[in-house]
């Protein structure tokens, strides 16, 4: 298996914000409703084995930021404290 870049995200098996790589045999572009989208599967660790890390893998989805729809009066923010939030929007 062989892994892109590093980044710190939530890892959903630790419960908490871990070193993770992205697994270049999870990476794909699909739509989502019609939307084009990257799809990316994740592991918890510093390699593509999961040292450092509990191994857990997952998959993300990234959308386009106009095709994202929050009702009246929200905005798009970055989760405070998260090294790697550029790319995760959330409703403030």
């Amino acid at each position: 298996m062989d892994t892109r870049k590093g980044g710190h995200r939530y890892c959903p098996s630790c419960k908490q914000i871990v070193e993770t790589r992205v697994l270049l045999e999870g990476y794909c572009q699909t739509e989502v409703h019609g939307i084009p989208a990257k799809k990316r599967q994740v592991i918890c660790g510093t390699d593509a084995e999961g040292a450092g890390g509990c191994g857990t893998k997952w998959f993300t989805l990234e959308l386009p930021e106009e095709q994202v729809r929050w009702p009246a009066g929200k905005r798009i923010g970055i989760i405070p404290g998260n090294p790697d939030s550029s790319h995760i929007f959330t409703r403030a």
